[in-house]
């Protein structure tokens, strides 16, 4: 009988050429490339399981992946070996073992997505920005952010086809920042619906654009229902930057140690 142990890994990715985290037919996803960087270490077929699917083009600094793995190789040559088989623009930068009974979905207790907007014209960053010309009123975007504090139902701002039919989140964060021409955007909360973030970031820009009132977006939020006038925002500004759990993961390699 092969002894296995279970890894959890922090994963950074550039979501650019990928459609998304989870694995679909004949599409490049990063679940596919990590199985496959997985079964060019061991010579098995092994399944990740994340703390969360990314959409299509989204961006990640935090996400955490567990996997079931032999138990032969110590954690800095497993996340070493795993970076050599990955393209570079996705990269293991934390491993630990942990308990058997570790799940990267279940176990976390909030994540935290940033969404960027830069206001006037960029080549450098356009991968990772939303890039907006016009002018953008930020204090009705400040309201509508703190609105949606606390608990909600947030069926107007999700796809349709989102499988879940608890549509309700504890937001615990949700504020625009400032930065020169920059507008970041951080929220956190116990779970997000599909395309969530994107569909309150695009509904609070269209609030600071002028066409949508305060008063629109807490009755898009209201109606608990599929096309309501949300607008979604580009991926490309969005990143998973923070997967929280309780007790916390201690890393027995990190990227900071090589």
């Amino acid at each position: 009988m092969v002894d296995v142990r279970r890894i959890a890994f922090r994963l950074e990715y550039e979501g650019t050429h990928y459609c998304g985290f989870q694995l679909q037919n004949d599409q490049p996803t990063i679940q596919k490339l990590t199985e496959n960087a997985f079964y060019s270490l061991y010579k098995e077929n092994i399944r990740v399981a994340a703390s969360g699917r990314t959409d299509s083009g989204v961006h990640a600094k935090g996400q955490i992946v567990h996997a079931d793995v032999p138990r032969n190789l110590p954690a800095e040559n497993v996340a070493k070996a795993l970076n050599s088989y990955l393209p570079k623009d996705i990269r293991v930068t934390a491993l630990a073992y942990v308990k058997d009974d570790f799940h990267a979905r279940f176990d976390a207790v909030s994540r935290l997505y940033l969404y960027t907007i830069f206001r006037g014209i960029t080549a450098l960053e356009k991968s990772y920005v939303w890039q907006i010309y016009q002018k953008i009123e930020t204090d009705v975007m400040i309201d509508c952010a703190s609105y949606i504090i606390g608990e909600h139902d947030f069926t107007s701002f999700c796809l349709s086809q989102t499988e879940t039919e608890n549509k309700i989140c504890r937001i615990t964060r949700a504020e625009w920042i400032e930065d020169g021409s920059k507008l970041y955007f951080y929220i956190e909360a116990d779970r997000f619906l599909h395309s969530m973030v994107r569909a309150l970031v695009g509904t609070m820009v269209d609030a600071g654009k002028s066409r949508y009132t305060f008063k629109d977006f807490k009755d898009i939020l209201s109606k608990h229902e599929h096309g309501s006038g949300a607008f979604t925002a580009p991926p490309n500004g969005l990143v998973l930057e923070e997967v929280k759990y309780n007790p916390q993961i201690i890393w027995q390699w990190t990227g900071d140690s090589v």
